[in-house]
């Protein structure tokens, strides 16, 4: 029989640490998520500003759209489109960029501390928060769409 030497030796498995580890990335996952959800809302408010202020100053473009035969909805369509558009490549280029800095920071940090990790990107994941934001894109193209095709192309022409 093996007896150890009482000089303060601690046997532990590691389970505390692990959970300690395991807790803390839950909780920066959940802050993660809920900060991408605040910038989606912000993302929808900006591009329906973004719709908006295009509305605006293109009334005589979309007057003279619907002067050559564009109808309502052809109008609505095309700013749906251009939401659509704006959302799909403004997440592309947000993913490119932030996989980008996912990158960098496991090349830093992580294959430091554990050099047999590896790096996993949910291209699923991604996937769909592309086809959020282009369903948030049409989203928010609804009420400039509307409005820009309810200008009539006599009232459009007219305006300065």
């Amino acid at each position: 029989m093996i007896l150890a030497d009482p000089v303060g030796a601690k046997i532990e498995n590691g389970l505390r640490t692990w959970a300690s580890l395991d807790q803390q990335l839950g909780i920066y996952t959940w802050s993660a998520l809920g900060l991408l959800g605040v910038a989606v809302v912000i993302a929808l408010i900006g591009v329906s500003n973004t719709l908006g202020l295009s509305v605006l100053e293109r009334a005589r473009e979309h007057a003279m759209l619907r002067a050559l035969g564009l109808t309502r909805g052809q109008l609505r369509r095309m700013l749906a489109a251009e939401a659509v558009l704006l959302s799909v490549v403004a997440t592309l280029l947000g993913t490119v960029i932030g996989v980008g800095f996912a990158w960098v920071g496991y090349e830093t940090f992580v294959t430091r501390a554990l050099g047999d990790a590896t790096m996993r990107v949910p291209w699923l994941s991604l996937g769909v928060v592309v086809l959020i934001a282009a369903l948030a894109g049409l989203l928010a193209a609804v009420l400039p769409a509307r409005r820009a095709a309810r200008v009539t192309p006599a009232a459009g022409l007219s305006l300065d």
